[in-house]
């Protein structure tokens, strides 16, 4: 189907809101998926016109990114989370009702009458309050989220799809409630999510938003990023680095730079970002205006996961708003700085949440990471020094500047100052978000703040910063939520994801979703994290199976090495970091379940392969 002149017009619109025309890639195709329902080779090659590339580059992209249809699917595409945090909260019992209700045999099935097609898919940033599926109904832009989902309550979302099949569906998410939130008192980052229309500007302005960026504007850029360097902030989405401090790596007399706002949120047990997207937009863009200013960028982005169709209307109306009322655009509130913001969607790839990829992505290619150096703060999106902070670092912006460095450490500890959204999911009473001083330990966090756990079971392992980072066991719930004690204990902060995992939940069902997440989105970039997850993957459901061998968890842990310490970047560490930590936890109840499982050893035969002779010129017969 040929591309209308509405559509080519809309993507040229696109194209100009750039620096560069190929940035709205992404964007344009999600407009003609839209409009016309998949991409198929045809679209490609308009595409491809359109934007001066190749068919094939076209084709490349598209086939990176999951949100980008291949094939043409149902009126509504049912996309259920069965990651670790909604796995641990029902998700496969959710997945089978659904199906039979659908009377589906399969993932990627598409019923009879073409009204639903059904996939697995990856984290969806509902840890708090999953399980939950994803929806998105043919010809409507953004999707919508069905949360805290039960059995029963899947079958009624089937019926009410069925029922207004001719109606919009709504972007806000079903109705069920959000996470629980709670913590210190008074709040900073959280205190408004209450509040009724939190999101809207006259809100934000009545409870002295915006007052930290007159006040920034009144500073010289230097003066802002010493006092953020001052602060001690660290940054939120996983390394921890000092936000001031990348900052002041930005090289003098190179313009223009560029800000960017790392929203791809897409660590499985995250879920801090999308809430204060939803609940507390304004937070967000005052502290993207002040640190544009500070690093005298005059324009930002921000690069939202795709799958957030929620936080993405929220942040264009913010967006929208703040134009209005001068926060953005030309000479802000009379200061002679200027800066436009441009809020661009993902398409559905965790790789994108590593910040070389993600300007990959924003560039319009696929999402593999750059070698590093040269960092972005030097070379960046468009060759140009780029600054990259996550939303939660940025959120914080606007309170240090308006109450002071010192202020800010009063909270959390010499070395993790301030205070943190630790996000809980699993096998808690009471899963969500709770702003508290690093420095609170994991005990205080589970029990004074989460309720305890389901049943009142023992724990029986802890992932403290999302699911790439290494386990926790028990013993280790006195452990501080800082970085560096989380790190002597043996594991890694990261995003602050606090997973909780029970006595009597299966080790290998867990071990078995982790490594399956980290094989699908693996960008593909380098062997070891390519192919050998592929291989974990199949060594441990071959032990889940009943056909497992004692000798398979040290082949688990060799093969694990190599993806470990021979990738890229660090997604091929983080990978293997939990199954690893499993194993040296857990190995004689590993053991355990293998002789109970597979008491006699055997295994299946390995498929028979020719091999070749050199010797001779010619192929073996085959090998065992």
């Amino acid at each position: 189907m040929p591309l209308s002149e509405d559509v080519v017009q809309k993507i040229h619109r696109l194209m100009a809101r750039y620096p560069q025309p190929r940035s709205a890639l992404g964007p344009a195709l999600h407009l003609v998926q839209r409009e016309v329902g998949w991409i198929s080779p045809e679209v490609e090659e308009e595409i491809a016109a359109i934007f001066h590339l190749t068919p094939a580059e076209v084709h490349a992209f598209v086939g990176f990114y999951t949100m980008y249809y291949k094939s043409p699917k149902g009126v509504y595409h049912l996309e259920m989370c069965t990651n670790v945090s909604c796995k641990l909260r029902g998700a496969d019992e959710v997945a089978q009702r659904l199906f039979q209700t659908l009377g589906v045999k399969e993932w990627g099935e598409t019923t009879p009458d073409g009204l639903f097609t059904v996939n697995e898919t990856e984290c969806l940033g509902s840890c708090g309050t999953g399980p939950v599926m994803m929806v998105r109904k043919r010809g409507q832009e953004l999707p919508r989220y069905y949360e805290k989902l039960t059995p029963e309550r899947v079958e009624q979302i089937v019926e009410e799809l069925k029922a207004q099949v001719d109606e919009p569906l709504p972007v806000e998410p079903d109705p069920m409630g959000p996470a629980h939130f709670g913590g210190m008192e008074p709040k900073v980052l959280l205190a408004r999510v209450n509040k009724p229309d939190s999101h809207r500007i006259d809100t934000y302005l009545a409870d002295g938003g915006y007052e930290a960026l007159r006040k920034a504007l009144s500073m010289t850029p230097e003066e802002v990023i010493e006092e953020v360097k001052a602060s001690g902030l660290r940054g939120r989405g996983g390394a921890g680095f000092p936000a001031g401090v990348k900052w002041s790596f930005v090289p003098k007399d190179v313009f223009p730079r560029y800000l960017v706002c790392n929203a791809d949120e897409s660590e499985p047990g995250t879920f801090k970002d999308r809430m204060l997207m939803e609940y507390d937009p304004h937070q967000v863009i005052e502290g993207i205006i002040i640190a544009s200013y500070a690093i005298q960028a005059e324009k930002a982005f921000i690069y939202i996961r795709g799958e957030y169709g929620f936080p993405y209307a929220r942040l264009t109306q913010a967006v929208q708003e703040a134009y209005e009322k001068g926060f953005l655009g030309e000479n802000i509130l009379g200061s002679g700085y200027s800066l436009d913001i441009i809020v661009h969607r993902g398409a559905g790839a965790y790789i994108c949440g590593e910040e070389t990829a993600l300007l990959n992505s924003l560039e319009g290619r696929r999402g593999h990471p750059r070698l590093k150096p040269p960092f972005p703060a030097a070379v960046g999106v468009y060759g140009k020094p780029t600054i990259i902070n996550n939303v939660e670092t940025l959120s914080n912006v606007p309170h240090i500047i308006k109450h002071g460095a010192q202020w800010y450490r009063q909270f959390g500890t010499e070395k993790s100052p301030g205070f943190r959204l630790f996000g809980v999911s699993g096998e808690v009473r009471k899963p969500g978000l709770y702003e508290l001083p690093h420095g609170v330990t994991l005990r205080e966090l589970i029990y004074d703040y989460a309720g305890g756990t389901l049943d009142d079971r023992p724990i029986k392992a802890i992932i403290p910063g999302g699911l790439s980072m290494p386990m926790l066991t028990a013993d280790k719930l006195d452990t501080p939520l800082d970085f560096e004690s989380v790190q002597a204990a043996g594991s890694l902060l990261g995003s602050a994801g606090v997973i909780v995992i029970c006595e009597g939940t299966s080790l290998i069902d867990v071990m078995e979703r982790t490594i399956g997440f980290y094989r699908e989105e693996s960008c593909g970039k380098c062997t070891p994290c390519r192919e050998g997850s592929a291989w974990l993957e199949k060594i441990i459901k071959r032990i889940k199976n009943g056909q497992g061998r004692k000798e398979d968890l040290d082949e688990i842990m060799r093969l694990s090495s190599f993806i470990e310490q021979q990738t890229f970047c660090p997604f091929g560490p983080a990978s293997v970091w939990g199954i690893r930590s499993a194993i040296t936890h857990f190995r004689e109840e590993l053991e355990a379940y293998i002789e109970q499982t597979n008491p006699s050893g055997e295994v299946p035969p390995v498929p028979v392969r020719p091999i070749y002779r050199p010797d001779v010129g010619e192929p073996a017969k085959e090998r065992v």
